[in-house]
């Protein structure tokens, strides 16, 4: 998607995994407060931008696991208004090309209950999401850049 003039910011917790950074299995909220501040800078440097930016993973990702992990409702902790534009594009687990790795060693179920729990906290704030579905990696980035470009 780069080469169409857009930018891709890649997803915030891999970079903070392979930056040396707390691991979310051994150091769960030091992994959402490293993903939260690391999320924050990348809306930083990509603000203003006059070209279409994608966020792989980051804020919304960090603040609904510290939401899920302490409790708490999504809209205590997403600030106010929306630091994103809509849609967003959501991706469930597919189980089919599911594959756990050392970046990412949980199994399928655990991502199953990540998703519940982000298009659940997607939902309670009122966003437009789009799900991608089960389909080949061309026509899924046809119905992103469909939805984008109208």
């Amino acid at each position: 998607m780069e080469g169409l003039g857009h930018q891709v910011v890649h997803e915030a917790g891999l970079r903070v995994i392979h930056g040396g950074g707390p691991r979310p299995w051994e150091d769960r909220l030091g992994f959402f407060d490293t993903v939260t501040l690391l999320s924050f800078a990348d809306l930083e440097r990509s603000f203003p931008n006059t070209r279409c930016v994608f966020f792989d993973r980051g804020l919304l990702d960090a603040l609904s696991g510290r939401a899920g992990r302490e409790k708490a409702s999504i809209t205590t902790l997403m600030p106010d208004p929306f630091p994103y534009d809509e849609p967003v594009f959501f991706a469930p687990p597919w189980p089919e090309i599911y594959e756990a790795t050392e970046d990412r060693p949980h199994p399928f179920e655990m991502a199953l209950d990540e998703a519940r729990r982000l298009r659940r906290d997607l939902d309670t704030l009122g966003l437009d999401v789009v799900e991608l579905p089960q389909s080949s990696v061309e026509e899924r980035a046809n119905l992103v850049l469909s939805c984008v470009l109208g």
